[in-house]
């Protein structure tokens, strides 16, 4: 029997891209049904995503999903800092009423840095050198969205512009460089993410 994921994230950058990143997991039977973000560009912090969570249980009450994968952007920060007011606080706010899995993940800074994961991709939408970046650890690439606007030059990087990157990018090739997309495919695959394998990427 398949398995129905919501993903809660920030933006809709993530809204629109992460469908093509996780779209191979259809053939494990885990299939992400939606991506919901804050409003009006809200913060995802531990209230809003309570209330989205909430408010994608109610909405699909005749078919409700099986598991929510809530996506944090680090922000440059260790994981385990910026996820643990979540892991700690989120159920609280949720309990009795939703009875679905709830994992947390985090793309180490932005969801950017996954797309430099695969580089000969990425380099293939833009039509030029990535610059010196190390593509192998993608995790540690500093602040990776100002990184792409650079290289995009005169081009506004908006939700649709990485949208079509991501359409273009291998997301097994990205699996294998970045420890973070592993940890949020493990999120929505069965649980249990642990974030240290994160940390030490940045420190190396």
């Amino acid at each position: 029997m398949g398995k129905n994921v919501v993903v809660i994230a920030s933006g809709e950058t993530e809204r629109r891209s992460l469908p093509h990143l996780v779209a191979h997991l259809q053939v494990e039977d885990t299939t992400v049904v939606e991506v919901r973000i804050p409003p009006g560009g809200a913060a995802l912090n531990v209230d809003m995503a309570a209330r989205l969570v909430k408010a994608s249980w109610f909405d699909k009450i005749a078919h409700p999903p099986d598991k929510f994968v809530i996506l944090v952007d680090t922000d440059g920060k260790a994981p385990d800092e910026v996820l643990r007011p979540f892991q700690e606080n989120l159920l609280t706010r949720i309990r009795p009423t939703i009875n679905a899995q709830v994992q947390c993940a985090c793309a180490v800074w932005h969801l950017e840095a996954w797309y430099f994961a695969d580089d000969s991709g990425l380099r293939e939408y833009l039509k030029r050198d990535l610059g010196s970046i190390d593509t192998s650890r993608p995790d540690g690439i500093q602040n990776p969205k100002l990184h792409l606007k650079h290289l995009l030059g005169e081009r506004a990087y908006t939700a649709v512009i990485s949208e079509e990157i991501a359409q273009r990018l291998d997301a097994q090739t990205i699996a294998q460089r970045s420890p973070s997309f592993r940890g949020f495919l493990e999120a929505a695959r069965n649980g249990g993410f642990t974030p240290h394998n994160q940390q030490e990427e940045r420190a190396s």
